[in-house]
């Protein structure tokens, strides 16, 4: 294995972050896999979930987009509505899903069907076949139910877990590990976004017995009330108290960030995540540093896709 189209990639995580990298991957692999939160409780894709009972739609969407074929579909997948009413604040793409596993008879057929319509290039499932409630223990030992209501209650987090436990991820998730070449981590929200796309079961096995590169992409700033302080090193030792010691590399970014953007960022109780590298190889893994964010920052830090997709690629074979 020595060029990137050869590459088999898993991707796990969720919103936002996720979307960037799948599509900075799209036309660089062989065989490209999405693995996607489903404990979102929030905006569109809770209403759908409380209304409906469907998973929620919104970050799978988002993959299914990003992997897309038929670009104008995508448009409309993508389309949401601003009026007074129930639609307002839905998106086309979320109810077409939910749409789907209703007539389908599950979440993981009905996102197998929009993925069709849309012609995606590669893979993306649910983390697990059905929606998921995320369980947040804080280190004052409080604890919260749901995803959206975290960065709301302001505390330090210490763990999370799901709710049901155990219920198993799709099949084709633990086929796909068994046949990467590489898996990535993120990039996105540590407890309510990459955390949580790993915790359907029969995953942490699957990862426990992989042999290849897991790659953790760092988030390049904390979040308040969900990782304040920590630095990267924090992040991979969360992931390992979850999932056990699976990351092997890590990407940070290296890049400087321009003033204006970390004083947006301070107003916000966020900083830039350290990148402490020492304490990164002293727990054995590879450290890839490197300038992977656009150099538009009108809505704040965001990682370049194409840059993204190189360093990771990278990665991957140098560990090959």
């Amino acid at each position: 294995m020595d060029r990137v189209e050869d590459l088999r990639v898993v991707a796990f995580g969720g919103g936002t972050g996720l979307p960037v990298l799948l599509s900075g991957l799209r036309d660089r692999v062989r065989d490209l896999t999405a693995v996607v939160t489903v404990a979102d409780d929030g905006g569109s894709s809770g209403r759908l979930r409380q209304e409906l009972g469907v998973a929620p739609p919104g970050d799978v969407r988002n993959c299914l987009v990003a992997l897309a074929g038929r670009k104008r579909l995508a448009e409309v997948f993508n389309y949401r509505f601003e009026a007074p009413g129930d639609l307002n604040d839905h998106s086309v793409g979320n109810i077409i899903i939910a749409a789907l596993a209703d007539m389908a008879g599950g979440f993981c057929e009905g996102v197998e069907q929009a993925a069709r319509f849309l012609r995606v290039k590669g893979h993306v499932y649910p983390a697990a076949e059905r929606s998921l409630t995320l369980v947040v223990r804080y280190e004052d030992g409080t604890v919260s139910r749901g995803e959206s209501v975290v960065h709301d209650v302001g505390k330090r987090v210490s763990r999370v877990a799901v709710e049901p436990e155990g219920v198993p991820a799709p099949p084709g998730v633990i086929g796909a590990i068994e046949e990467a070449d590489v898996v990535v981590l993120g990039p996105g929200s540590l407890f309510t976004s990459t955390i949580p796309a790993l915790l359907g079961g029969g995953v942490r096995e699957a990862l426990s017995r992989f042999d290849g590169p897991v790659v953790y992409v760092s988030n390049v700033m904390t979040q308040p009330g969900e990782t304040g302080g920590f630095a990267v090193s924090d992040h991979v030792r969360a992931i390992s108290e979850h999932l056990g010691p699976v990351v092997t590399d890590v990407l940070v970014h290296s890049g400087t960030l321009s003033p204006g953007v970390l004083a947006r960022y301070e107003a916000e109780e966020a900083a830039p995540v350290t990148a402490d590298e020492e304490a990164l190889r002293g727990m054995g893994l590879r450290v890839r540093a490197a300038d992977v964010l656009s150099r538009d920052d009108r809505e704040g830090v965001r990682h370049d896709p194409e840059r993204l997709a190189e360093e990771v690629c990278g990665a991957a074979l140098v560990r090959l």
